[in-house]
């Protein structure tokens, strides 16, 4: 135990190993970019592989600055540099110090051709692309089930709506079986009938391990879906061709779930907000028309008093009219009303005759009389 050797020993003994390799010192390296990062330091950190192997390489700024292009994934480059252990972590690692393109990788080169040729064909023009719901109670998920991005999307959907119902489609989403996976679940869906929306995607990788949503079959699924598709696949960087096949394309998996599901509690926000308002224009409403009624009920009340006021005029001067004219005006000035035996008035001395009995109708009583003599106006009784 006492000849044991630390890890930091072993590594740096390996490294010096490395580094006394006159080999190993001065390389040229040709390859396919992957997995490409710049920090923001100006290291670029990225792998560089082949059909059968991969290394992982640095350039650190001080040579990054002199690069005369933009290195991207699927670049197929020359590299110049030296391999060395990178004692924190004890792998081995390609130190760049030149970097030249000779064309794009075989991945870059499949991609374009398959996006030059579905654009051609029109699977990505716009008047194909169907509206995804505003408010949605069935979203189907199609990915891995035990990948992180499934988690994200069921959590951003739980948290918008918790309403919504959430079906996962398990599929493949990396290797070679992946492609005819997707294209399954993508069909199970549409024959399901039972979503309103789908999301198609995972989570992010390097160019490799997203090809299976760069597949021909995969992208004609997607297209022929009646179900609104949209893309979920990756980082906000990667772009594969299912992004541009789908009905809308979401930078992450939780902006996918976000597009897909409407906020709830925005809706009953809303919801309250618009019943605040009416309970107001109610309001407003009733108070414009008590307002009203108490105007019509004054108008009212003048126009009857007006009118109740015309009538008792009216009545006052008939019944000083009807004084006038009435026998009991005359009655109190002094004058009878004379009446035959059977109540008949008489109203002339010609109806009257000698002996004849009568009733005399005064103001304050009736009094029986005989005539004992007639006589017209003027002469002697």
């Amino acid at each position: 135990m006492d000849k044991a050797f630390s890890v930091s020993q072993v590594n740096r003994y390996i490294r010096s190993l490395f580094e006394a390799d006159a080999l190993l010192a001065e390389l040229f390296v040709k390859g396919e970019l992957s997995n490409f990062k710049r920090h923001g330091s100006g290291h670029l950190y990225f792998s560089l592989k082949d059909a059968s192997a991969s290394m992982n390489c640095v350039m650190f700024a001080s040579y990054a600055g002199g690069l005369k292009f933009e290195p991207e994934n699927g670049a197929e480059v020359v590299i110049s540099g030296h391999v060395s252990l990178y004692e924190k972590t004890g792998q081995y690692q390609l130190y760049a110090v030149t970097m030249k393109p000779l064309g794009e990788g075989d991945l870059a080169a499949a991609f374009a051709r398959l996006r030059d040729k579905l654009g051609r064909e029109g699977l990505f023009a716009p008047e194909y692309k169907k509206p995804i719901p505003e408010w949605v109670s069935c979203v189907a998920l199609v990915t891995s089930p035990t990948g992180a991005a499934v988690q994200d999307m069921v959590k951003v959907i739980r948290s918008r709506n918790p309403g919504v119902k959430i079906v996962v489609v398990p599929c493949l989403v990396q290797g070679e079986a992946a492609a005819a996976d997707i294209v399954r679940a993508v069909r199970e869906v549409n024959d399901w009938r039972g979503a309103d929306v789908m999301l198609v995607g995972r989570g992010g990788g390097s160019a490799e391990d997203l090809q299976a949503f760069n597949d021909e079959a995969v992208a004609r699924a997607i297209f022929a879906s009646d179900v609104p598709v949209i893309s979920a696949v990756g980082h906000e960087t990667d772009v594969t061709i299912a992004d541009f096949v789908a009905d809308l394309r979401a930078a992450t998996p939780s902006a996918a779930a976000v597009a897909a599901v409407g906020d709830a509690s925005e809706r009953i926000r809303l919801a309250a907000n618009l019943r605040r308002r009416a309970d107001r224009a109610a309001a407003q409403v009733c108070a414009a028309s008590r307002a009203e009624l108490a105007l019509l009920s004054r108008d009212m009340e003048r126009v009857v008093n007006s009118r109740l006021s015309a009538v008792r005029t009216k009545l006052n001067s008939r019944a000083q009219l009807l004084d006038k004219i009435s026998p009991y005006a005359l009655w109190k000035r002094g004058f009878a009303a004379v009446c035959d035996e059977d109540g008949r008035g008489i109203r002339s001395v010609d109806d009257l005759r000698d002996g004849q009995d009568i009733t005399l109708h005064m103001q304050d009583g009736r009094a029986a009389a005989r005539i004992l003599k007639r006589s017209k106006h003027g002469a002697d009784i």
